[in-house]
């Protein structure tokens, strides 16, 4: 197994191994729960989401934004 991890440059370029987070390929869409933007992943667009329901928007706030 450690020998197949350190040859994933044969499979994968460095700026694609950067992108593996936490066994997943890239930044999934998810459920994560936040109290800050600090809270979630880097590809997430900070912690609370802005829905627009027919022009009146709703802030719901404790959950990463994707």
């Amino acid at each position: 197994m450690k020998n197949q991890i350190s040859n994933l440059g044969k499979v994968l370029s460095k700026n694609n191994q950067k992108e593996v987070n936490g066994g997943f390929f890239g930044c999934q869409p998810q459920l994560l729960q936040c109290d800050s933007n600090s809270d979630c992943p880097p590809c997430s667009s900070g912690c609370g989401i802005t829905i627009n329901n027919n022009g009146t928007p709703i802030f719901i706030s404790g959950v990463c934004a994707f």
